[in-house]
């Protein structure tokens, strides 16, 4: 009888188990030395973790929903930061000294950046470049690219950003260098991470180019001597930490946390704002496995926005999953409901609106009936 229980008690628990809103807010910068400058606060007012208190606090982001980072110097050995090297780490080929795959599984967030070397570019380059993997060219730049955002893209359960190039100020390069760097760093921006890369295609949506190369530079590509250690010294001064380390944080956290209703499967549904709290009929109905059940959010009235819950139920009112559990901005959205591990039946799914000052006080609900028939 005992085992008869437990075995009974595995079986409840398995079936009842909430499929919880994964998030994207916490994660490890992984850098060196011009990473470290920018995390600060290298003699400025402010530091990267400065800066994301600030964030947590203009959001209203307490415990679980607020953003978090840690910050690493790696790879560590050798002591080498650039995209060559990337490509290798991410396609497991440097294992030995450089094994990402331990990062990737303990974070959420995985940022990664090259030194100011990686500026100092020789050239265009050609097709048979690649038969030199460290050759510094823009068409060796781009296929290192190419190579581990395909991995990157196979991992959705990670979100990927990519700083642009660390850039070099004049007495550290040459006009032809600055020039080629700029030109590689706006394919990354403007085309590759707009989508327009004839090679690559779809830009994936759990990878974000922070450009950090553009941010520092003038229009020949070098790097600005107000943002130097010195005339010879290419790493970011405070003035430099001042003005990046709050648009790293704010654009970061801001493109992650937006990257949670796509992997959640959430998506926005047009762009007017509804003036009411509505819970749609779900369809197809009946279904088989898959449905789309669609609700909108009006604006808030508190101060720190709406939290909205949608939650499957079973026909004895067990919660059997959450698709949302989050504060969403006001609009009308869609998710998918996967229902392949359930048997035939009818199921409820409830929605569920609070003021996230105070969830507990007189939340709004709407239930509404599906059938699965396979």
């Amino acid at each position: 009888m005992k085992r008869l229980n437990i075995a009974f008690l595995l079986l409840f628990i398995a079936f009842t188990s909430i499929q919880s809103q994964t998030l994207f807010r916490s994660g490890v910068f992984l850098h060196h030395s011009t990473g470290g400058c920018i995390w600060g606060p290298n003699g400025s007012s402010t530091s990267v973790p400065q800066q994301i208190t600030i964030y947590n606090n203009v959001h209203n982001y307490t415990g679980q929903y607020a953003v978090t980072l840690n910050e690493s110097g790696w790879p560590v050995t050798p002591w080498d930061n650039e995209w060559e090297r990337w490509h290798r780490i991410f396609e497991n080929k440097d294992t030995v000294q450089a094994d990402i795959r331990p990062i990737l599984q303990n974070n959420r967030i995985v940022i990664i950046k090259s030194c100011f070397p990686s500026s100092a570019l020789i050239g265009v380059g050609v097709p048979g470049d690649t038969a030199a993997p460290t050759q510094k060219t823009i068409y060796n730049y781009k296929w290192h690219w190419r190579h581990f955002l395909n991995v990157m893209k196979s991992r959705p359960q990670n979100y990927f950003v990519i700083w642009t190039n660390a850039p070099l100020v004049a007495g550290a390069t040459n006009i032809n260098a600055a020039r080629w760097s700029k030109q590689f760093c706006r394919w990354a921006k403007d085309t590759l991470a707009a989508g327009l890369d004839p090679v690559f295609g779809n830009f994936p949506p759990n990878v974000y180019v922070f450009d950090f190369f553009a941010k520092l530079t003038d229009t020949n590509g070098y790097m600005l001597p107000q943002y130097a250690q010195s005339s010879t010294d290419s790493h970011p001064n405070s003035a430099a930490t001042l003005l990046v380390a709050p648009q790293f944080v704010q654009e970061v956290f801001d493109h992650s946390i937006a990257y949670e209703i796509i992997f959640a499967g959430i998506s926005p549904v047009g762009t007017e704002i509804p003036n009411q709290f509505s819970l749609y009929q779900n369809y197809p109905n009946p279904f088989n496995p898959t449905t789309k059940i669609k609700f909108s959010i009006p604006p808030s009235k508190g101060a720190r926005g709406m939290t909205v819950r949608l939650c499957i139920y079973d026909i004895l009112g067990r919660e059997i999953a959450v698709l949302v559990n989050e504060q969403l901005k006001p609009g009308t959205y869609e998710v998918n409901w996967d229902a392949s591990a359930y048997p035939s039946g009818v199921y409820f799914y409830k929605l569920i609106m609070a003021d996230a000052s105070s969830p507990q006080a007189n939340p709004l609900s709407i239930t509404k009936k599906m059938v699965l028939l396979k």
